[in-house]
C-alpha cells in the first residue's frame, strides 16, 4: 500500500468520523428533554412561592389556589362536558372566577383577583420551565384578540 493511499483513507475516515460528531452533537441539542413534561403540585407551589413578592399568600394560599386551578383545567368544573372549558396558562378571567369562588365557598377564604391572576401568572412561567407549554397563540384565526 502506498502512503499516498494510506492517507487518503486516514483522510476519508477523519471526515466521516467528523461528519458523524457533527450530527451527533446536533441532535444531542435538539433533544432536550427526556420525557414528557411532568405538572407536580408540590413543585409549582413552590416555583410559584420563591418568586411571588408582595404579597401576604402563603403556601397553604398558593396550594389551594393552583388545586382549584388544576380541577378547572381538568374539565371537572363544566356543567356539561360536550362543551370544553377554555385552556389558557396564565389564568383566563373565567378560570380566575371560578377560582375565587369555590375557594369563598368551599373553604371560607376570600382572595383578590389581583392575587389569584399573579399566581397563575407564575404557574404558567412554572408551566414553560417544564415544557408543558407552548408558544403563545395569536387568535386572529379565531376573530379575536391576543391570549
Amino acid at each position: 500500500m502506498s502512503s499516498s493511499l494510506f492517507t487518503l483513507i486516514v483522510f476519508l475516515v477523519a471526515v466521516f468520523l467528523v461528519i458523524v460528531a457533527v450530527m451527533v452533537w446536533q441532535e444531542g441539542t435538539t433533544r432536550t428533554m427526556t420525557g414528557e413534561p411532568v405538572y407536580v403540585v408540590d413543585d409549582a407551589v413552590q416555583f410559584i412561592d420563591d418568586r411571588l413578592t408582595d404579597t401576604a399568600l402563603g403556601r397553604a394560599d398558593i396550594r389551594r389556589i393552583v388545586e382549584w386551578e388544576v380541577y378547572y383545567l381538568q374539565g371537572l368544573a363544566q356543567k356539561d362536558r360536550r362543551t370544553p372549558v377554555e385552556v389558557v396558562a396564565g389564568g383566563a378571567e373565567p378560570a380566575v372566577e371560578y377560582i375565587k369562588g369555590r375557594i369563598a365557598d368551599t373553604h371560607g377564604v376570600a382572595y383578590s383577583h389581583h392575587d389569584i391572576r399573579r399566581v397563575l401568572a407564575i404557574e404558567a412561567d412554572y408551566l414553560a420551565s417544564i415544557g408543558a407549554v407552548g408558544a403563545r397563540v395569536e387568535n386572529d384565526a379565531l376573530g379575536g384578540d391576543e391570549q
